[in-house]
């Protein structure tokens, strides 16, 4: 049967329904790679070598946490958040210009907010998000990561 021998009602409908599933591939796409996506992160977890990559840098979140010293990941995203001029953060806009791993980050964030440095609030809409706290700001001005302005006052001011 050749396409010219269907109905004009048929081959509207052809057509709306080609056009709908053009419309909606690129969803499909996006759908698709999600599940491999979390496929793979399943795969990956379950590998032999994941707990080990894991705890590459547990070392220094265990050493630090008695001391007052802060580590290289703590001093990196405190900087970061410093940066922020006042604006809170996702783990994804915070890690966009680190590429920290996830669990890196999470446990740099879980140290400095022991710490008091940074604060973390909850958005129902928004998720998780950072901000520094008043003494996360002291520090960041102690070491630099804030420039502040001083104005002097003249005899005229």
């Amino acid at each position: 049967m050749a396409l010219s021998d269907l109905s004009l009602p048929v081959l509207v409908i052809i057509f709306l329904a080609i056009f709908v599933l053009i419309g909606i591939h690129p969803a499909l796409q996006r759908t698709v790679s999600r599940i491999r996506g979390l496929i793979q992160s399943v795969v990956r977890t379950k590998a032999p070598i994941s707990p080990e990559l894991e705890d590459v840098h547990a070392e220094m979140f265990v050493e630090q946490q008695g001391s007052e010293q802060m580590n290289d990941f703590e001093n990196i995203v405190l900087r970061r958040l410093a940066q922020a001029g006042g604006k809170t953060l996702t783990r994804k806009q915070l890690n966009a210009s680190l590429l920290f791993d996830q669990a890196n980050l999470n446990k740099t964030l879980q140290s400095l907010n022991r710490r008091g440095l940074v604060l973390v609030k909850i958005s129902k809409l928004l998720g998780l998000r950072f901000t520094l706290s008043d003494d996360g700001r002291r520090y960041a001005l102690e070491q630099g990561y804030l420039m502040q302005i001083h104005v002097n006052k003249g005899p005229l001011g």
